[in-house]
């Protein structure tokens, strides 16, 4: 009984509060003061919806894939957030959930969903513009984005002696307020066009499907409208490496082969 009651008695020493200095030391007994804290998930979750506006039923085994991207490099391949690959059944719209980091988005990067419907390995819708869940004003619930129809294939202009037509810069539409940009090829190297403000003129280099601009000259003046276009067209004309043309669409594309630009063959009446 004495031993006992000198084992709780020390028990109970070595469990005091211990007065060294000015510092106090807590000795341990029993469990841990302080239990480590889960870190908070940085998940999230964007709830599209794809659709597209024609009346089309879709053949049996279609696919869509959609994809969370941040496209801010021009010079750089889209960096892949977040995709998912749903089988359909049935018609529009549909409803697809990206889960993804959110610590992974940057306040001045540029994203985009895009998203495609195939059948077979054969693409038969596609997104064709910009579509950033993450600028001022975009929905909070469900972004929307529309998929349009692939038309039957064409038989592919030529690079050289068409009126090519800037549609999109950037996966962004032209918004043309005075003068639609554009762009000449002639057969003996020589180019020519207009960037939104000035007109240019110059050469190219042309190898299968390798392109490069000379150092273009252009004229000087100053615009109110359409400065910025000029601005996103001089710089992908100094970012071009290749090209492609696909029917009546040329796709100028940079050095790592993602897209800077499309323009569409014009037939001057």
């Amino acid at each position: 009984m004495a031993s006992d009651t000198f084992s709780s008695l020390k028990r109970a020493s070595l469990c005091s509060v211990m007065i060294l200095g000015s510092s106090l030391v807590l000795t341990g007994c029993g469990e841990d003061s302080a239990a480590p804290q889960a870190e908070q998930s940085t998940m999230k979750t964007l709830n599209t919806q794809i659709t597209y506006l024609d009346r089309s039923m879709l053949p049996p085994g279609s696919v869509l894939k959609v994809q969370l991207a941040d496209v801010s490099k021009m010079d750089a391949k889209a960096d892949v957030i977040s995709e998912q690959e749903v089988a359909l059944k049935g018609a529009p719209p549909y409803n697809v959930a990206l889960e993804y980091d959110e610590s992974k988005i940057a306040d001045r990067h540029r994203y985009s969903v895009g998203a495609r419907i195939e059948n077979q390995g054969k693409l038969l819708y596609i997104s064709t513009t910009h579509n950033n869940p993450f600028a001022e004003g975009a929905q909070n619930d469900v972004y929307k984005v529309t998929v349009s129809k692939v038309s039957a294939k064409k038989p592919d202009v030529t690079l050289t002696n068409t009126y090519w037509k800037a549609v999109t810069i950037n996966g962004e539409p032209v918004k043309v307020k005075t003068k639609e940009p554009f762009i000449q090829f002639k057969e003996d190297g020589s180019t020519h066009g207009f960037l939104g403000c000035n007109s240019f003129s110059g050469s190219y280099d042309v190898n299968n499907q390798s392109l490069t601009f000379n150092p273009l000259a252009s004229t000087k003046k100053m615009c109110i409208e359409q400065m910025d276009i000029e601005a996103a067209m001089s710089a992908l004309l100094t970012a071009t490496a290749q090209f492609s043309i696909n029917g009546e669409q040329l796709t100028l594309l940079d050095g790592s082969s993602e897209p800077l630009a499309t323009f569409a063959a014009t037939y001057m009446n």
